[in-house]
């Protein structure tokens, strides 16, 4: 390959300037404060865009041109969405060589997660939809190697997930900046080795770090140990892609369907026995519940209201043994129809109503 070839004649040498007019409101975005990029916000047709050009310093460095046109030259191979669209590159007056970027309406996964208000649901989500991008540059052999919180935008509207920023991208046909770059904190340990081998595991790596932060944030404990694994040391030991994480989160919901339903058998079971051992006290303690008026030494006022005509309107000839013996009969008739289980016969209330009963016709004797 020639030296200082970064494409296969991907760009056209010829590139149209596009009068400034044709974007309106033109005004600048961002500054890369380590990097070499300047960010413009400018409408097109009433559309907004982001225009990605160099810094001033690096504008005549051919070095950094041939990176701004390879992030370009990837970018637009790339359609996904959960990926920022490159729409195009261009010649812009007063702003000079620019890729045009699609203009996304969101936050930073950075600035969500210092919000400090995300829900399990919206990390899932986001986990998936970055697995499923990832995966998609990967079966495309791009590497976007500089992964982190603030290269990834939540959309305002549906909380979608967005990846930025491809400047330190890679992809086999390229030969430069094929040094160690990206942020520290989130790069894979291979990728600061001397010939390290940069592969799609890298960025599951910078995936990893990226889980574990959500992972904190939502307090999951199964994110957090899909995290440790996309976090190994050894490449080999990490998930093989991003497909398998996206598995493992499919395994681990219908296993929490199993417990659920597991568990809401149990409680079924559980509340089932329950009712039984409820309905079982019931009837015992309904079969203890004995129709005694005022005390338990007191006769009930049907017994007492039949004893008390006795005594009052019977003559001495009523108040025979014989007459006696049949009154008893009826007071124990109606006494058992109060008591109508035998449990409740053998009850103290119905022995004391019985007492009371047998007190009440033996004082018949004794009236004048």
């Amino acid at each position: 390959m020639k030296n200082n070839s970064y494409s296969s004649d991907f760009i056209s040498e010829s590139i149209p300037t596009i009068e400034e007019k044709e974007f309106a409101k033109l005004q600048e975005f961002y500054t890369s404060p380590s990097g070499f990029n300047k960010l413009y916000r400018a409408e097109r047709y009433g559309k907004q865009h982001i225009l990605k050009t160099l810094q001033q310093q690096y504008k005549n460095q051919p070095f950094y041109q041939q990176v701004l046109q390879k992030e370009f030259n990837i970018g637009y191979q790339i359609e996904h969405p959960n990926i920022c669209r490159t729409l195009g590159w261009e010649n812009v007056k007063g702003i000079g060589l620019c890729i045009v970027l699609e203009y996304i309406d969101g936050s930073t996964l950075k600035e969500v997660l210092e919000q400090g208000n995300m829900s399990f649901t919206l990390a899932k989500k986001i986990i998936i939809e970055l697995c499923e991008a990832l995966h998609y540059l990967h079966q495309k052999q791009v590497v976007h190697r500089d992964l982190k919180p603030s290269n990834i935008l939540i959309t305002h509207n549906g909380n979608n997930a967005k990846i930025i920023d491809f400047g330190l991208s890679d992809q086999d046909d390229y030969e430069v900046l094929k040094l160690p770059a990206g942020t520290r904190h989130y790069l894979a340990p291979e990728v600061l080795q001397f010939n390290g081998k940069l592969d799609s595991r890298s960025d599951i790596y910078s995936l990893g770090i990226i889980i574990g932060e959500i992972a904190t944030a939502v307090k999951s404990k199964h994110l957090a140990a899909i995290s440790r694994k996309c976090t190994q040391h050894n490449p080999q030991k990490r998930y093989a892609s991003t497909h398998d994480i996206i598995l493992e989160l499919h395994k681990k919901r219908n296993t929490f369907s199993s417990k659920r339903l597991i568990m809401y058998t149990c409680l079924c079971l559980l509340l089932g026995i329950g009712v039984y051992i409820y309905n079982l006290m019931s009837h015992t303690e309904s079969s203890q519940i004995y129709p005694v008026f005022g005390n338990n030494t007191t006769l009930n006022k049907h017994c007492s209201q039949i004893l008390s005509e006795k005594r009052y309107n019977l003559n001495k000839k009523d108040s025979s043994a014989h007459n006696r013996e049949q009154l008893i009969i009826l007071m124990k008739t109606i006494l058992d129809e109060e008591f109508p289980l035998p449990i409740q016969k053998q009850s103290p209330a119905y022995r004391f109503q019985w007492e009371a009963i047998e007190r009440e016709i033996s004082s018949f004797n004794n009236i004048d």
